[in-house]
């Protein structure tokens, strides 16, 4: 039996804005204060060994690149549903969006870890990187949107996931140089590079065959953001991701018996490890912050979710212009304090110039503090939503029509449909009824 909510919630997910900023404070904050402290106070090596990325295993560090992804398919529901037409379909505008944000993506991409900026032909790689990763997921959910069965849109990450996982564990080994994403990665830079390129040099990641898994991973956040988006009740939902989280979880657990663990080729055990605990976290931030309403105190991770792309150049891209402005500020603190301590200093100092550059660019933009549904700086490369009112009310029009609301499963909406078509039709009784009234009036006169 399914538990309806009655009620359309036309706002985008606090939780899902949460989670991203959570990820990306974790990357640019998070993670160089705790080297500048391992610098400072040695730890133990277990502890360091969770920041790292070790050939097999799961550490800490490694949900970092999949939640990215997972954030970014489940912001697609929300952004893409707006831009379409009135029957469901993909508009102009949605094409311009998804190939927009694809295009800002896989550039971003290129100018941090791609070295496009030094315009070295030999320097150049044309796909490693995690914006790009992102670029493909993004643009893989988009059109699997545009599905109009819910039952294949839930079957099209599992099918990507098992296509990749098979292919793998059939063809080559689990080695760094034997397995068949590398051997497919060296064939096709080999192809398009120059001889004597720095691309063609093997580093354990893989990305042309393995973007059959970026884009499974951006669907199972699509997947998750539809179902907070439907017709159940939000304990129903939560209930929902919790056991689907620790599904994919204890799935990828059973599988590491078979398949290694392995997150430069995101294997099929270690991705639904990533996309279990993904999901988990979700579940939980959604019951803390979207069911029971806790969402005082998120201001900073809301801020970094909201800003992702502007915080993630700034501190790849950007990286020597924000270390310089650092140095100047605390050139000198050498004066109090041993020098042992000055890179946890800078640090800290990094940290809050970010975090000030971050305020500055959402006043500059106009981004609200609590992202609306057209809000959209879902994922790096994202940017709010300048739609106006006369397009708001369009696409309340569409909603109305009962076909977005279908595909979407927003609730409520073909109630509201057919009280529509209800009260125009009732409107257009009573006027013809006050038609023959007048002219039965006119008749007794005469």
């Amino acid at each position: 039996m399914l538990w309806y909510n009655n009620g359309m919630e036309n706002k985008r997910l606090f939780s899902l804005d949460v989670l991203r900023g959570l990820d990306m404070l974790l990357l640019t904050v998070i993670g160089p204060v705790f080297c500048a402290v391992n610098t400072a106070w040695p730890l133990p090596e277990a502890v360091q060994l969770q920041f790292k990325h070790a050939w097999g295993g799961f550490t800490f560090w490694d949900i970092v690149m999949p939640l990215f992804i997972f954030a970014c398919g489940a912001a697609v529901p929300y952004a893409l549903s707006k831009r379409l037409d009135e029957d469901g379909w993909a508009t102009a505008a949605f094409w311009k969006h998804v190939f927009a944000r694809f295009a800002l993506l896989w550039f971003g991409g290129l100018l941090v870890q791609g070295n496009l900026a030094t315009l070295d032909p030999l320097k150049i790689s044309p796909f490693n990187n995690t914006l790009q990763a992102i670029a493909v997921g993004y643009l893989t959910t988009a059109l699997v949107t545009l599905i109009p069965f819910r039952a294949l849109r839930v079957l099209m990450p599992l099918i990507f996931a098992g296509a990749y996982g098979v292919l793998l564990h059939l063809f080559g080994d689990y080695t760094a140089e034997g397995n068949l994403a590398q051997v497919v990665e060296q064939k096709i830079l080999g192809a398009i590079l120059p001889t004597g390129s720095t691309a063609l040099k093997t580093h354990g990641y893989t990305w042309f065959l393995t973007s059959l898994m970026f884009g499974a991973m951006a669907m199972c956040g699509a997947q998750c953001a539809e179902t907070l988006r439907g017709k159940w009740t939000k304990g129903r939902k939560a209930l929902t991701l919790f056991i689907l989280g620790t599904a994919l979880l204890g799935a990828g657990w059973a599988l590491t018996l078979v398949v290694p663990c392995i997150k430069h080729i995101f294997t099929v055990s270690f991705t639904c490890q990533a996309m279990g605990w993904c999901v988990l976290a979700l579940a939980l931030l959604y019951v803390i912050t979207d069911v029971l309403g806790a969402r005082r105190g998120w201001w900073l991770l809301v801020l970094y979710g909201q800003c992702a792309f502007t915080a993630y150049m700034a501190t790849h891209f950007f990286k020597p212009t924000l270390a310089a402005c650092t140095k100047s500020i605390t050139q000198g603190l050498p004066r109090f304090i041993d020098n042992a301590y000055m890179p946890l200093a800078n640090a800290i100092v990094t940290a809050v110039i970010l975090t000030l550059v971050l305020l500055i660019r959402r006043r500059l933009r106009g981004v609200q503090p609590v992202a609306d549904e057209g809000n959209e700086e879902n994922a790096p490369g994202a940017s709010p939503s300048e739609e106006t009112p006369a397009n708001a009310s369009a696409f309340k029009s569409q909603l109305m029509s009962g076909a977005i609301a279908e595909r979407f499963q927003i609730p409520g909406m073909e109630n509201k449909a057919q009280q529509t078509a209800s009260s125009a039709e009732k409107q257009k009784n009573g006027e013809a009824a006050s038609q023959a009234s007048h002219v039965k009036t006119k008749l007794k006169i005469h």
